[in-house]
């Protein structure tokens, strides 16, 4: 695996997963933006796969989102500072561990 830290562009990656106590067996990751309303707490959760990359040298973690259940959950519950954000889709798609150019 020829991969670089997107933060500090050095080698020394690390692949792995998150866990936590509740789901040790077998854990699904999920995102949930920052800043939503309190009242979005249905259907605000983007799934992950559990699957991400750390840097030895700098200690930055990454991973990749599904970039549409993300935007339609930021566009449909979000706030206008994370609203202004989103990316339009560029039609690509990035596999884990790919550096955007």
């Amino acid at each position: 695996m020829d991969v670089q830290c997107p933060l500090c562009h050095k080698g020394g990656i690390v692949e792995g997963k998150i866990f936590n106590q509740r789901d040790y067996v077998d854990p699904k990751a999920y995102f949930r933006p920052a800043d939503l309303p309190f009242f979005a707490f249905i259907g605000t959760n983007v799934w992950m796969e559990n699957r991400f990359f750390a840097c030895s040298f700098c200690g930055h973690v990454w991973s990749k989102i599904d970039t549409e259940r993300l935007t339609q959950v930021v566009a449909n519950s979000g706030l206008y500072r994370n609203k202004k954000n989103i990316a339009p889709s560029d039609g690509e798609v990035y596999e884990l561990g790919d550096e955007k150019k």
